[in-house]
């Protein structure tokens, strides 16, 4: 005889996972931090982009305004030299009449002309003469050497000579020309007023109303040397452009800054609505993120929960299932007998595996072997019921087939959605005979010296398959010193191959069988079960002593 090992995988009962005490609490997660840190950065450089795009936008829009203005006034150039060089075209042709180039130029003189003062010069190398003035006397005149300077470069060049007189009393500048075709000593000379405040007025109207102008006669902007300019022209901040255009002799330098947004209030905007939207989108992303993050801290408590539970209930059930088998074994004379049970593996629910020995009298017992289907507590608690009734049935002296067909009325696939397969016998101990019905169980193992086969019984419907089953018992001789080993499917079912493969991998493991009882056991669970099994596993072994 010996005794039974229950070789179980129990939970952990009520101890749970510490984590599963209590629900986790609400705190910010570092991943919203950082989700936050991020958007605010991409934001910022977003908006500085945009910025950066905006600032050469209008950069690039004022350069090409600017250079569309120096083109007017590169233009505004023929409109002072013509008429000075048509004047002294009609000197040459009229041997500097004076009546003639009064006539001709006083037109451009005064009120809306474009001259305060013109005036008729020969000049002969070094020599200049007035020969006729129309206007105000030549400011120029009160310095004779500049002004012979001037009439001397224009005699001899055919590019209107241009003088800066803004420094006088009445700002103004000087132009100077002569007649190149047929050329001759005749020079005319004309001064153009500027006003004192130096202020220019932009119509809104104007193709150019969206800057403020600063006109410099030269190509430096200095003080001194400023033409005119528009209210706010001379701000320095903002964005700024200079254009310089050939203007006579000299040059005329522009300078501009914009009235407006040059490319629209969008572009300008946009920095500002980049970093608005970007501050609210990764707001929401950092909620969002924190979200889900207190989500998954809460999906992850309740599956802590979850195991925590099922682990207790799971222990209940195994509790609850192994009070229900025998802990030890009956002493039976004349063989020796050993248990060996394995709960299913580790996450599984219990099953509703279990065996018994049953003595009748001194030479006659009964084992049974069941496997109810499903699992957990509906699995154990309908294994105790069958159970029960069987060692009630078989102390009242049944048979193994009267035991099974008075199961078939308490257990009903219809009712309680399950079945069970059971194998039962009655050993005749002297006699080396067994009597057994099989209900759609694995077949019993005989093993004798060296060798090892199945035997063959007829197999009926399992229990609670149907209303009713005429079982029928079989009778067979077992030789002396013969060992037979019953099992439940746990220990031949593989994921992926068929019955008989598992029943053939266990008849080979058990055809050297000169191992001791308990030895032989360990040595079958140890070699056929896998290393994480899915299904309670029961051996029942009885061995003939002589």
């Amino acid at each position: 005889m010996s005794m039974a090992p229950q070789e179980t995988a129990v939970g952990s009962g009520s101890h749970g996972p510490p984590e599963a005490d209590a629900a986790p609490r609400r705190k910010p997660s570092w991943l919203s931090g950082a989700i936050l840190l991020a958007g605010l950065v991409l934001t910022g450089s977003l908006a500085w982009v945009s910025y950066t795009i905006h600032d050469h936008n209008e950069d690039r829009l004022l350069g090409l305004e600017l250079r569309q203005a120096g083109s007017v006034v590169s233009e505004a150039l023929p409109s002072i030299q013509i008429p000075l060089t048509s004047a002294a075209g009609l000197a040459a042709a009229t041997d500097g009449n004076p009546a003639q180039f009064r006539n001709y130029i006083g037109t451009f003189v005064g009120g809306s002309g474009s001259f305060v003062s013109a005036s008729l010069w020969r000049v002969e190398g070094r020599t200049t003469t007035m020969v006729a003035l129309v206007g105000a006397s030549p400011a120029l005149a009160q310095t004779p050497s500049q002004l012979t300077a001037v009439l001397t470069h224009a005699q001899s060049s055919p590019t209107l000579q241009v003088w800066n007189l803004l420094d006088r009393k009445t700002p103004s500048i000087g132009y100077a020309a002569s007649s190149q075709l047929p050329p001759g000593p005749w020079v005319v000379y004309g001064e153009r007023a500027l006003a004192k405040n130096r202020k220019l007025t932009v119509t809104k109207n104007s193709a150019f109303s969206q800057l403020r102008y600063a006109l410099y006669l030269g190509r430096t902007t200095a003080p001194a040397n400023l033409l005119g300019a528009s209210p706010g022209a001379l701000a320095t901040e903002g964005h700024r452009a200079t254009e310089t255009v050939p203007f006579g002799s000299s040059a005329i330098t522009l300078v501009a800054t914009p009235n407006e947004e040059l490319g629209g209030t969008l572009l300008a905007r946009l920095p500002w609505i980049v970093a608005v939207v970007g501050v609210l989108l990764s707001i929401i992303a950092a909620v969002m993120g924190d979200y889900l993050v207190r989500r998954r801290r809460q999906a992850e408590w309740l599956a802590a929960e979850n195991r925590r539970m099922y682990s207790e209930q799971r222990s209940i059930a195994e509790v609850l299932q192994h009070a229900l088998l025998p802990q030890t074994l009956p002493e039976i004379s004349g063989v020796e007998t050993a248990i060996r049970y394995v709960a299913g593996g580790e996450g599984a629910d219990v099953g509703g595996d279990w065996y018994d020995i049953i003595p009748i009298d001194d030479g006659h017992f009964i084992f049974v072997l069941g496997d109810v289907s499903g699992r957990g507590v509906v699995a154990a608690t309908i294994m105790a019921r069958l159970h029960f009734a069987i060692r009630a049935y078989a102390i009242q002296g049944d048979s193994p087939a009267s035991i099974l067909g008075k199961l078939g009325r308490l257990l009903s696939i219809e009712s309680d959605r399950s079945f069970a397969t059971i194998l039962c016998a009655v050993v005749d101990v002297a006699g080396h005979g067994i009597t057994l019905v099989n209900a759609g169980h694995p077949p019993l193992l005989l093993l004798n010296g060296n060798t090892g086969d199945f035997i063959r019984s007829t197999v009926f419907p399992p229990v609670g398959v149907q209303e009713s089953t005429d079982y029928q018992a079989e009778h067979f001789d077992v030789p002396a010193g013969a060992t037979i080993v019953a099992f439940t499917d746990g220990l031949i079912e593989r994921r992926g191959e068929t019955i008989d493969t598992g029943l053939e991998r266990l008849r080979a493991l058990t055809i050297e069988n000169s191992l001791a009882l308990d030895d032989l056991l360990t040595k079958i669970l140890t070699e056929s079960t896998e290393a994480e099994y899915h299904d309670d596993t029961a051996i029942l072994a009885v061995r003939w002593k002589n």
